[in-house]
């Protein structure tokens, strides 16, 4: 049996820690007071490129999904806007998982080279 963690997770660096290192309104938004001293648009960037590679992992990239990926490619942040852009083109060839590596590998190398040296292939779960 798991032994159940105390404390919560931070969401911005992924760490579970004890309840003391989070404010009253970090409890809520599971951001940690270290987290929380970061700058908010380095703090906007993190939320944003975990969220790209969350897209990355979804069965299939609705089209709400495509307009969000559309609102980050337009993003000011550069790293932001190359996941997106990189994300969004692979959704427009084949929004479903199934498969997906491997018709990119077929048809679209370029695109595959993209995800790999990003890294966004790793995000992709079998």
């Amino acid at each position: 049996m798991k032994k159940k963690r105390s404390g919560h997770y931070c969401r911005i660096c992924g760490k579970t820690r004890p309840n003391e290192k989070f404010s009253g309104k970090g409890h809520r938004n599971h951001i940690c007071k270290e987290c929380a001293r970061k700058p908010k648009t380095e703090r906007d960037e993190i939320d944003q490129t975990e969220e790209i590679f969350s897209f990355m992992n979804q069965s299939h990239i609705s089209k709400k999904n495509v307009e969000r990926l559309t609102v980050l490619a337009d993003s000011e942040n550069e790293k932001v806007s190359e996941l997106a852009n990189i994300v969004l083109e692979m959704a427009r060839v084949k929004p479903y998982k199934k498969r997906r590596l491997k018709m990119l590998a077929r048809e679209r190398r370029d695109l595959l080279k993209k995800l790999d040296e990003t890294g966004l292939v790793l995000a992709h779960r079998y």
